[in-house]
């Protein structure tokens, strides 16, 4: 059936300044009317009383695997955890097996992911050529075989000089650079400096690795002109650099992941290496700077940095793969702030949805407008969930979240006027 009738949701886009209760027509995967007391005879109905209705999720960051490590996850496992998580379009980081450094390697993930048809999968391409930090990749092939952005995620770019290149290389092109801000001479241990690691006699990650980098970063994005994105946001007084830079025209955007809004080094003690991550999970104080970020809108978007990994691999501390998975948990986690009072809900959609389709000039995706294309989440805020092997999709379990009760669960999410995840 073409045409889908959602009735009676609580409809919020911030795009628009939209919250109300409306109904919304989809036909031929366009959204055709809002408005209210809609009816249409031959249409699928959706009846979506006490649920809200958004732009479906956009993930500016998530690891896919695919190519290389599929055992941990591949295109259409993420696909699946994706729309499950009320996303319809992620972002992949180039550190897959070969690396995402040529158009071959960006074509044979773009082709499978419409093979598999459930989202959109955007290739980022890297920044450097086998993300050695050595010469730079070839930007305008990466971003005519479809690559959206550029990052060597995973393996900071260190070279000052080579940064500044790609900045202006990709400003050109209208590509955005993104860097995963720790300079790893300092950042060489595993969890947060603190009390926690000098408990377990584990070595550190600690802040100013990222401030070091994050600073560099903003001065040559304000000196070039070109526009810069600050991956996985951590650090306290990272957040007041980007603050500063972004008050003097700096043309700078940075993403939160949701476990560093919600978890503290202290999870290390009780979840072990579940709760390692890069950059890792830091102090109190740092958890609030971020929060604050996020209501004052330093922070532009959240941003999953789903990262699986096998069981295997999440064994001692020192030895384990940094990284938690996250497309499922996003939206239970940003709802928890949200009944918190740190946002409001259309705060919420906005930064999971709609500013990072803008920053990456995506059409149709982070709004709902007649005319525009039907991608949307609707969700239950209250409905309580357990992340278990029933429920998850990822081919991974790595997150402290593990067979824990969260609130707040997707019901339908429909994609291009497809409904693709249904829990109705």
């Amino acid at each position: 059936m073409s045409k889908l009738l959602i009735k009676r949701g609580r409809i919020v886009d911030p795009s628009q300044n939209l919250d109300t209760v409306m109904d919304i027509l989809v036909e031929k995967g366009k959204i055709k009317a809002i408005g209210e007391n809609l009816f249409e005879l031959e249409a699928q109905l959706i009846d979506a009383s006490g649920l809200v209705v958004c732009p479906s999720f956009v993930d500016i960051h998530a690891h896919l695997r695919d190519p290389g490590e599929t055992y941990k996850e591949d295109i259409e496992s993420a696909s699946r955890c994706a729309v499950a998580g009320g996303y319809t379009t992620l972002v992949c980081m180039p550190n897959t097996k070969p690396p995402i450094d040529n158009p071959h390697v960006a074509n044979y993930i773009i082709q499978k992911a419409k093979s598999v048809g459930l989202c959109y999968i955007l290739p980022s391409g890297t920044l450097t050529k086998g993300r050695e930090g050595r010469e730079l990749s070839d930007f305008y092939a990466l971003k005519q075989a479809g690559c959206v952005a550029l990052t060597d995620d995973g393996s900071p770019l260190m070279d000052s000089r080579l940064m500044q290149r790609a900045l202006e290389l990709a400003g050109q092109l209208g590509l955005l650079v993104m860097n995963h801000c720790e300079d790893d001479t300092i950042a060489y241990g595993h969890i947060n400096e603190g009390y926690v690691s000098s408990l377990l006699g584990v070595a550190s990650r600690p802040p100013q690795a990222e401030d070091i980098l994050v600073a560099r970063d903003l001065i040559l994005s304000y000196h070039t002109g070109s526009p810069l994105h600050i991956q996985h946001l951590s650090s306290a007084l990272s957040v007041e650099l980007i603050r500063y830079f972004k008050g003097k025209g700096a043309k700078v955007s940075c993403e939160v992941n949701p476990y560093h809004l919600v978890f503290t080094q202290e999870e290390v003690l009780k979840s072990g290496s579940l709760a390692k991550v890069n950059p890792p999970l830091r102090r109190e104080e740092d958890r609030q700077a971020l929060l604050e970020a996020l209501k004052d809108g330093t922070i532009d978007c959240i941003a999953t940095d789903h990262a699986p990994h096998a069981t295997w691999e999440k064994g001692q501390i020192e030895k384990a793969k940094a990284g938690m998975i996250g497309l499922q948990t996003a939206l239970p986690i940003a709802l928890e702030l949200v009944r918190h009072g740190h946002i409001n809900l259309s705060k919420m959609v906005e930064l999971m949805s709609c500013a990072p389709a803008k920053l990456l000039r995506l059409e149709g995706c982070g709004a709902l407008k007649v005319g525009s294309k039907a991608n949307l989440t609707i969700f239950d805020p209250e409905r309580e969930w357990v992340l278990d092997e029933r429920t998850n999709f990822s081919k991974s379990q790595n997150t402290p979240l593990w067979k824990k009760t969260l609130k707040g669960k997707v019901i339908y999410t429909i994609y291009e006027g497809k409904v693709v995840y249904s829990d109705a």
